[in-house]
């Protein structure tokens, strides 16, 4: 590809736009906040993650109905597009589930109309393939973001989603994989390519001069999680831990998908929900914690993942104790890891006993070469090497 051609993509995300303007963050964020700051990339029309179920799309076309400070540039009964920037549009659409051809025909004629010529299909979705079909793209590229056959929230898709992925190995050029497990997802392993999740460090670097009383007024020791509070918990290991700490306080900064979670730990005066928190506002979460942690369930799912939070913790330089999974190891000089639920334990209390600035110092060098903007060049660097 010549050095002066750019990369035009239409993404199909696993996310609405309006909920990482919310403080939704994901990988499949991250990955395209860099290709827009990238000289390569000229413009990217990202697909709103599409309803493969009628309560999703009865929840998306309301959102759709919704008021919002973008650019609208078209309106219709079931499609919006907005420009976000000159390098930037989001197209909404609830089509596809009523009529998937009609919703690719109308997504063909946009991109005509708009002059979007030798475009990349960049897909973080596998409920949707279609577009091999449908769409004239140059290039396929899809980036494996857990193994959803294996999640407990798409259970009813997973036959669906088996088929989907093996529909992927088939016709897509290249395929990123989330984690090293992944990789045994497809078969056509030449065009397959582990790169690991990443992390902003000057973010989460961040200083505040005024922290949250939701946080600020919780007893220290902090011992801490951030992210959505699901399945992927395993909720033994924190009663455990909880019981075995009545005098450190448990703080879990996230969204509660089940209410019986809330249930179970209502119980005890030391753990704190403090929910859904937004993407500017999780530094000053992550740096009043003293330890913390990664307490997942050791199952085929988590083997699959990659967790940020992971990366998040070492750039605020604090000291992690993990399960094992999702590839953890890759920090595992810096990192306590184990499943043993005593051991997991005996990790935290000499995780707050030998804390010091030598090890935060470490942990701030090592994460460094994990940015977000070194794997969305690695990426980069392959696409132009496919074209």
């Amino acid at each position: 590809m010549p050095q002066d051609k750019k990369i035009n993509i239409v993404m199909f995300s696993m996310s609405a736009y309006a909920e990482w303007q919310a403080g939704v963050q994901n990988r499949n964020f991250h990955v395209l906040q860099n290709l827009l700051k990238d000289e390569r990339v000229e413009k990217i029309v990202t697909i709103d993650y599409l309803p493969h179920t009628w309560k999703r799309f009865f929840k998306n076309w309301r959102n759709l109905r919704k008021k919002n400070d973008l650019v609208k540039v078209r309106s219709g009964l079931f499609t919006r597009v907005y420009k976000v920037n000159d390098k930037l549009s989001v197209y909404a659409s609830v089509l596809s589930k009523i009529s998937p051809k009609k919703f690719y025909q109308e997504l063909s004629n946009y991109l005509k109309n708009q002059n979007f010529k030798d475009f990349l299909v960049w897909s973080y979705y596998p409920l949707a393939v279609r577009y091999f079909d449908e769409l004239s793209a140059k290039l396929f590229i899809f980036d494996t973001v857990d193994n959803w056959s294996e999640h407990p929230s798409y259970l009813k898709q997973k036959n669906r989603l088996i088929e989907n992925y093996k529909l992927i190995d088939q016709k897509a050029d290249l395929i990123f994989t989330v984690s090293s497990d992944l990789q045994k997802l497809f078969d056509n392993t030449k065009k397959v390519y582990w790169i690991a999740n990443g992390v902003d460090v000057k973010h989460y670097q961040k200083k505040y001069q005024i922290i949250n009383r939701d946080i600020g007024d919780i007893p220290k020791p902090i011992i801490g999680y951030v992210g959505t509070i699901q399945d992927r918990l395993d909720q033994d290991l924190l009663e455990y831990l909880v019981k075995s700490n009545t005098d450190k306080s448990f703080v879990l900064v996230g969204p509660v998908w089940y209410s019986e979670i809330k249930a179970r730990f209502g119980k005890f005066s030391n753990v704190y929900f403090l929910g859904r928190k937004s993407y500017d506002e999780v530094p000053m979460y992550i740096q009043q914690f003293n330890v913390g942690i990664i307490p997942h369930k050791t199952d085929r799912f988590i083997k699959s993942t990659n967790p940020m939070k992971m990366y998040e913790y070492l750039a605020c330089q604090k000291p992690v104790v993990a399960t094992a999974g999702g590839d953890i190891e890759i920090f595992k000089e810096l990192v306590q890891i184990t499943n043993d639920y005593s051991q997991f334990n005996d990790f935290i209390q000499k995780a707050l006993a030998e804390d010091n600035d030598i090890l935060r110092k470490k942990r701030l060098a090592k994460v460094k070469e994990h940015s977000w903007l070194k794997r969305v060049d690695e990426m980069l660097d392959l696409v132009n090497s496919k074209l």
